[in-house]
C-alpha cells in the first residue's frame, strides 16, 4: 500500500508544483511507482511542467463525478515505462467542484498501484487545500527565502 504526500504552503509561487513534478520524477527513476495528482482545479499547471499537457482525455473531476474511470483519466508519461503517471485537475471549473470525502476516495483508489500518492495542492487555505490534505498521510511544506512566503504561515 503507498503512501500519499500533499505538496503544500498557504502561499502561491513558492514551487509547490516544481517541486511535485521533480519529486515525482526522481521517486519514478528510483524505480518507484508514481502517481502525480494537480489538485489545483481551474488552475492546473502540472501537465504543463511535465510535457503532458496534450495528451489529457479526462480530469479529476471527470472522475470523481463518474464520467470517467480513474484508469481513463491517469496519464502515463513515456519517459518512465510503467512508473509516472498524471491525475491532472479540471481546467475549466472551480475549487467547489470537489469535496474531501470524493478526493479521500481517489487517493485510497490509488494507494494500492502506487508506491507513492504526491498530491500538488493549490495556493491558500481555502476549500482546495482542505481537499488536499484530506488524503494525505503526511505534508511536504514548500517555501523560499522571501519574506512574505512566509508570513501567514
Amino acid at each position: 500500500m503507498g503512501k500519499a504526500y500533499v505538496i503544500t504552503s498557504g502561499k502561491g509561487g513558492v514551487g509547490k508544483t516544481t517541486s511535485s513534478a521533480n519529486i515525482g520524477t526522481a521517486l519514478a527513476m528510483l524505480g518507484k511507482k508514481v502517481c502525480l495528482m494537480d489538485l489545483d482545479i481551474g488552475l492546473r499547471n502540472l501537465d504543463v511542467v511535465l510535457g503532458l499537457d496534450n495528451r489529457i482525455m479526462y480530469d479529476i473531476v471527470d472522475v470523481a463525478t463518474g464520467r470517467a474511470k480513474l484508469a481513463q483519466a491517469l496519464v502515463k508519461d513515456k519517459r518512465f515505462d510503467d512508473l509516472l503517471y498524471l491525475l491532472p485537475a479540471a481546467q475549466n471549473t472551480d475549487k467547489t467542484a470537489l469535496n474531501e470525502e470524493q478526493v479521500v476516495q481517489i487517493v485510497n483508489e490509488l494507494k494500492p498501484d502506487f508506491d507513492y500518492v504526491l498530491i500538488d495542492c493549490p495556493a491558500g487555505i481555502e476549500q482546495g487545500f482542505m481537499n488536499a490534505i484530506a488524503g494525505a498521510d503526511s505534508a511536504i511544506i514548500c517555501n523560499d527565502a522571501r519574506n512574505f512566503s512566509c508570513s501567514g504561515c
